[in-house]
């Protein structure tokens, strides 16, 4: 155990969080009950609810060779609370000791009794956190044109929808003046991506030939269809679009990098290995 934390240090530099909105929230977006962060017993990992600062935390990699890449990791949470540890954290330094940069992005919370499209809010996050990694690109030695975004079940939800959508948000400084398009997509047990019983994508996720290439994880057994994934491969295949699909007989669901299931505990090195060839 020792060991192990002493290798977390050696691998990884974490940097203040940057503040994600410094004039204010887009169009005064707020909801009026205070931020908590809690350990769910229940599920053994840190859970944070009714985010409406939200925050960029950069894990720098002290073993990234020149033009490594950088993953924006979006944690799940069903767009009620977002799992910043095992689906955030954990991530970021488990990539940290693979040669890759990470930022974890701690994005608002929708009021849902007010805000029906859930996802708008952590959308203009995702896109604003893009466009700040790219700005600061020089000044933490990261390579601006290998800024990808990874999400987790609705955090997997918020990476397609911003991996295909253009920003819905006012400029605020010269960062938004950076592409908010992600070079790379990463979704893991992706929740949303369609109506329930039916394969085509929502709406709201328009795969295009512009659509950044993708690796994907799932597994049969997990509550939300695999169909969400296999939609999401059809279009970028009929776009064209690049794509890297690890299908897994059982793990269920919210795993993170948890599982010791044969075959799934391995996504992660998987993973690695696809964006080394990048």
């Amino acid at each position: 155990m020792v060991l192990a934390a002493v290798l977390s240090l050696v691998m990884t530099d974490t940097l203040a969080p940057i503040n994600l909105w410094p004039t204010g929230n887009p169009n005064g977006w707020t909801r009026t009950d205070a931020e908590i962060t809690e350990f769910d017993e229940k599920s053994n990992f840190k859970i944070v609810k009714n985010v409406s600062k939200p925050t960029l935390q950069v894990f720098k990699s002290a073993a990234a060779k020149a033009n490594a890449p950088t993953v924006l990791v979006c944690p799940g949470g069903g767009y009620w609370i977002e799992a910043i540890e095992h689906e955030g954290t954990e991530i970021a330094e488990f990539l940290n000791k693979n040669g890759v940069h990470a930022a974890v992005l701690k994005y608002r919370l929708p009021n849902r009794d007010q805000d029906k499209t859930l996802h708008l809010a952590p959308m203009q996050d995702a896109h604003r956190a893009i466009r700040l990694l790219r700005s600061q690109a020089k000044t933490l030695g990261f390579n601006s044109e290998k800024i990808g975004i990874m999400g987790f079940s609705a955090g997997g939800h918020l990476a397609a929808i911003s991996s295909n959508s253009a920003p819905t948000y006012a400029k605020v400084d010269s960062a938004d003046d950076l592409s908010s398009r992600p070079n790379f997509t990463v979704l893991v047990y992706t929740a949303y991506l369609v109506n329930d019983g039916e394969q085509a994508l929502k709406d709201e996720i328009a795969v295009t030939k512009s659509t950044p290439p993708t690796f994907l994880v799932h597994t049969m057994d997990d509550p939300i269809p695999v169909q969400s994934a296999l939609s999401y491969i059809a279009a970028c295949k009929a776009k064209e679009v690049p794509v890297e699909f690890h299908l897994f007989p059982k793990g269920g669901h919210g795993y993170g990098l948890r599982s010791q299931e044969r075959g799934l505990k391995n996504w992660g090195n998987l993973l690695v290995d696809w964006l080394s060839s990048l």
